[in-house]
């Protein structure tokens, strides 16, 4: 999805809330001519990307501390690219029209963002139904779009950007996979507002056995487990 939007090798990009992947993953497709700056406000978090990349051997890849309104760079970029960081900013819209001063005259500007409700298990399987309910429920409690993915598009218009495409993919599994733990660990990540408003108990939900339990059901029905697509949109900066 990021080619698709644009990015290319001999790029300069922006990785803006970045975890050390998508700077990685960047880095590769830029290649050795191009180079990647990620953004970050968690120190602790950059520690670990800068150990990550070093141990990959990648080369043009650097990590700045910064919180996003603060950012300011030393010569534009020729791509802004962002991975699940709209839906915890208060204001998606404000926050990419000012980061997208940062790139240059008919740069890329790319997001990828959740579809959580598109999570699924065909056939239909009754843990997996349930856990994507509290997943759901747990997200909006927490002021999080769980389907902010498929508004990308809007928020890149709405910037004042000239969208160009759009696109999702998502992973999908059997029992064997690891679509069970994924689920377990996502619902995990969310657990304290699942308990709080989801109006379900902690026994129920089980989340120390959710994957063996989800695998078990998976494999009865012979179901393939669909995940949360990530769904991304593409622009180009007037």
């Amino acid at each position: 999805m990021a080619r698709l939007a644009g990015i290319k090798p001999g790029m300069r990009v922006l990785d803006i809330g970045c975890a050390g992947d998508t700077s990685m993953l960047l880095a590769e497709l830029v290649g050795p001519e191009g180079s990647v700056i990620g953004v970050d406000l968690n120190r602790a978090m950059l520690d670990l990307a800068r150990t990550r990349t070093a141990a990959a051997s990648l080369t043009g890849v650097s990590y700045v501390e910064s919180d996003l309104t603060a950012l300011r760079l030393d010569e534009s970029v020729d791509a802004l690219f962002g991975r699940l960081i709209l839906l915890h900013l208060p204001e998606p819209v404000a926050a990419v029209r000012d980061l997208s001063r940062l790139v240059r005259p008919r740069g890329v500007v790319t997001f990828q963002e959740l579809n959580a409700t598109a999570t699924r298990s065909a056939p239909s399987t009754p843990l997996v139904a349930k856990s994507v309910g509290w997943i759901v429920e747990a997200m909006r409690t927490a002021g999080l779009d769980p389907d902010l993915g498929e508004q990308v598009g809007s928020v890149l218009r709405r910037a004042g950007l000239s969208v160009n495409g759009a696109a999702s993919a998502g992973p999908a599994g059997y029992a064997e996979s690891a679509m069970p733990a994924h689920l377990e660990g996502t619902l995990r990540s969310l657990l304290p507002f699942a308990l709080a408003h989801a109006e379900v108990a902690e026994a129920e939900i089980g989340i120390d056995t959710l994957a063996e339990r989800t695998a078990r059901e998976l494999k009865a029905a012979d179901a393939t487990f669909w995940s949360a697509e990530l769904g991304a949109a593409g622009a180009r900066v007037p």
